[in-house]
């Protein structure tokens, strides 16, 4: 009987080991993945930032509820307008590498203003948002764009989690905001971690999202199932532009889909760019991109 209790106390003892290591190595998996300056900064490819670098802007700051700083950049349009586009960046970017996308609106003739989300470039915040943090931050921004301009009007364009960013704000738009473009975002974000784990780092979502998400649910203040364009998209009336490239396997094309079923806006649209990977159809087809989200926008803000 004796020898029993030793092994039933050695057993639960391995046990609480274990469990005990493996929240530690789901810490530190956790942080890899959510904290700044982790697999957000091994992601990231070149940027050309050569417009950004040379044109003048006025730097925005934004305190938020919980105590985080956050700066934009605003870069005021060669010929004075009312209209201002939003321009959102992804996982591992900045405002200062939405170079081209920021030159392309401003070409345009539009004022652009470019946050540096949480957690990135001259912003503060020890943890990614992964857009639903964002989207109030982001709605922040488009109130302060009217606060800069009263009787202004909106457009918002975001690329990979800064296009989820666009259609999780959207509820929270103000309603002098005329479109909305999002290139490669995902629907949800219990999805796009789901396949980022079996299909880049090869590893089972179970256990790992559950226990990440209690990580995330206490560290950073939201849960994976928060973020959802079924529930944000279901009332949506803001004209929608969705772009994705058919060979993204970041961002897997299915969800340019998801997302286009879940707005249930009368003014949509979907391009799916041939041939192009994650947040390339812009390189792939330059022109057709410029030429559509330039037409897209004008259709929707008053001329």
């Amino acid at each position: 009987m004796k020898h029993k209790h030793v092994w039933v106390r050695v057993v639960l003892s391995l046990l609480v080991i274990l469990i005990i290591i493996g929240g530690i190595a789901m810490y530190y998996l956790f942080n890899f993945a959510f904290a700044r300056g982790g697999f957000s900064d091994q992601i990231r490819s070149k940027a050309n930032t050569e417009w950004y670098d040379s044109h003048p802007s006025q730097t925005w700051t934004q305190k938020t509820k919980d105590g985080q700083t956050l700066k934009a950049h605003y870069f005021a349009a060669d010929q004075p307008t009312n209209k201002t586009v939003v321009v959102v960046h992804g996982y591992g970017g900045s405002a200062r590498r939405m170079s081209t996308y920021i030159r392309m609106f401003h070409n345009d003739g539009y004022n652009v203003l470019a946050p540096d989300n949480r957690g990135f470039g001259d912003s503060t915040g020890k943890y990614i948002g992964y857009g639903w943090l964002d989207r109030v931050d982001v709605a922040n921004w488009m109130k302060q764009v009217n606060q800069y301009d009263p009787h202004g009007e909106l457009g918002i364009f975001g690329i990979s989690m800064g296009a989820s960013t666009v259609m999780y704000t959207l509820p929270l738009a103000p309603s002098n905001t005329k479109f909305a473009i999002a290139d490669c975002g995902y629907s949800s974000i219990n999805a796009e971690l789901s396949h980022e784990l079996h299909d880049v780092f090869h590893l089972p979502a179970f256990p790992i999202l559950p226990i990440a998400n209690w990580y995330s649910r206490f560290l950073a203040g939201y849960k994976f199932t928060d973020g959802n364009t079924t529930d944000t998209l279901k009332h949506n009336q803001i004209p929608l532009f969705i772009i994705h490239g058919s060979d993204d396997k970041f961002v897997p094309t299915k969800f340019a889909y998801q997302n286009y079923k879940n707005d249930k806006g009368k003014d949509k649209e979907i391009w799916i760019v041939r041939g192009a990977e994650h947040a390339q159809s812009k390189q792939i087809q330059p022109a057709e991109y410029q030429q559509k989200t330039a037409a897209f926008a004008s259709k929707w803000f008053n001329n």
